[in-house]
């Protein structure tokens, strides 16, 4: 499954996270990799808190930070796919999804 605007994600229960100095450690003990996050990449962490839609990060990040929309939209679904490949975030079903 790609992601796309349209699709909503949240943190994974598994992940285990600390905050340091504004910026954001994760990692998925079952996987064993750790990862750092810059400014954007922690900001992006608090807000998949619940579940979100990526359109809405996106938008808080395009008020937030110098960014055009196109470019905040691809780093972000990039961004999410590689959190959600190592099971740190989960898409959020919908009953109407029709993404496959």
């Amino acid at each position: 499954m790609m992601l796309n605007l349209d699709t909503s994600i949240v943190r994974s229960d598994q992940a285990v996270y600390t905050e340091f100095e504004a910026e954001v450690v994760a990692m998925n003990p079952d996987k064993g990799h750790c990862y750092g996050f810059n400014k954007v990449g922690s900001r992006i962490w608090q807000l998949a808190a619940a579940p979100v839609p990526i359109h809405e990060i996106c938008a808080k990040l395009s008020s937030e930070y110098n960014v055009d929309p196109e470019t905040c939209n691809k780093q972000v679904i990039d961004f999410l796919e590689g959190l959600r490949l190592e099971e740190l975030v989960n898409v959020v079903a919908r009953a109407e999804s029709t993404d496959h």
